[in-house]
């Protein structure tokens, strides 16, 4: 009675020491993850901002050289937007800002759809010049009324921008720049990669799933292949991305005639890298479907075919799409296999046979300069681990779904 006693009192000290380093390195963990977290929310969420989306990484100088000339007698109402100083001859509002080099300019923040200013004309390709929001005039040469010359730079401030535009009624020459620093072109190859990858890696990895669960046979070469398959899924993505290198970059480019690596052999690349996922989601999908599905669905006189694409396939689309969310956010991440695949050039026109960086590479891109800039590295690193964060939410609720009616036709069954 005393042994048993005993007994019970050392294993009940063994599970409070196991449970108690259980909880010590999981809350490591957790801490772990909450400061990287705020690591990344300190320095980089006041860089967050719509132009930061929607604006070029590299800057852009324009002069627009061709007279426009503004109508006296219309006045644009002040849309009273606080801290910008408005032009109400010109329908142009003006604010005091910092450009992505740290020095003080002053950028267009509101413009009439009306404004004089949507009529200005590059005087290098003779094409009207669309000005955007966040542009800034670094010079200006307007006339007023009496042909005074006025002369705008943008050390005046916004404020004395805005006074020199309504006095002055005609402009001969306007030098606009944009200061760069934004992430638009990343985020478009970022969507683009996710269209390709998947477009290639779906039908891939879907008919693979199929042709092992559904019409080969349960021989010692199925194993062989169901096991490489389960290996590849843990191959480093650096060594995909040397494949890429070696095998798509020369494909792709023999077919376009382009050089270096683009986004459609980063996509190639990336679509071989997902094949394991896609077939195990989907081939665990296959095998969670009752077996009796499949019988009744033969003995009502449906062929094979018949039955894998009307009954087999829409019973296993759940499961189809957790790996499509757990692949998209793959690729979000990526960065080994694309550098070497797809090159790490911040372009701002994407071009799918072109070399680009996804959100990742912006990173790498950002920290491998002679002066890393941190700040911008944490604000795109911010919107990643957002979507990472949406996408596991989304395989969650997905899960719970599955869950519901699997018990549901269970009880049903």
């Amino acid at each position: 009675m005393e042994t048993s006693v005993k007994q019970i009192r050392k294993r009940g000290i063994k599970d409070g020491i196991s449970n108690a380093f259980t909880s010590l390195f999981s809350s490591f963990g957790v801490l772990v993850l909450l400061a990287i977290f705020i690591f990344v929310c300190t320095n980089g969420f006041h860089v967050l901002s719509w132009s930061f989306l929607t604006s070029d990484y590299n800057p852009s100088i324009a002069t627009c050289a061709y007279p426009v000339a503004r109508d006296e007698k219309v006045t644009y109402k002040d849309p009273l937007i606080n801290g910008v100083y408005f032009s109400s001859g010109w329908g142009v509002g003006f604010e005091d800002a910092t450009n992505a080099a740290k020095e003080e300019c002053v950028i267009v923040t509101y413009l009439d759809n009306k404004s004089p200013l949507k009529n200005l004309v590059d005087q290098s390709t003779q094409d009207f010049y669309a000005l955007t929001l966040g542009s800034s005039f670094d010079s200006g040469i307007l006339f007023t009324t009496s042909g005074d010359l006025v002369l705008s730079f943008k050390k005046d401030g916004a404020m004395k921008m805005a006074e020199s535009f309504d006095q002055g009624v005609k402009i001969s020459s306007l030098t606009v720049s944009t200061s760069g620093g934004g992430i638009r072109g990343s985020l478009l190859s970022t969507i683009y990669m996710i269209f390709f990858t998947l477009l290639f890696a779906l039908p891939l990895g879907i008919l693979s799933a199929l042709y092992l669960e559904e019409y080969s046979k349960d021989s010692k070469m199925n194993k062989i292949i169901r096991t490489l398959i389960d290996v590849s899924g843990g191959i480093p993505s650096i060594i995909y991305g040397l494949i890429g290198a070696l095998v798509f970059i020369p494909v792709v480019n023999f077919f376009s005639g382009s050089k270096g690596g683009s986004l459609l052999s980063g996509a190639l690349t990336l679509a071989i890298m997902l094949l394991p996922t896609i077939i195990a989601s989907t081939s665990e999908a296959i095998k969670a479907m009752p077996h009796s599905y499949t019988s009744a669905s033969l003995a009502l006189g449906a062929s094979k075919t018949q039955t894998v694409f009307k009954i087999v396939l829409p019973y296993s689309l759940p499961g189809i799409l957790t790996g499509v969310l757990l692949s998209i956010g793959r690729i979000i991440g990526e960065s080994a296999a694309l550098i070497y695949s797809c090159g790490t050039a911040i372009k701002d026109q994407i071009i799918l046979t072109g070399s680009s960086s996804t959100l990742a590479i912006h990173i790498w891109s950002l920290l491998g300069q002679e002066t890393p800039d941190f700040e911008a590295a944490s604000a795109v690193a911010i919107i990643i681990l957002l979507a990472d964060l949406i996408l596991s939410i989304a395989v969650k609720l997905m899960g719970i779904r599955i869950e519901r009616k699997m018990k549901g036709r269970k009880q049903n069954g």
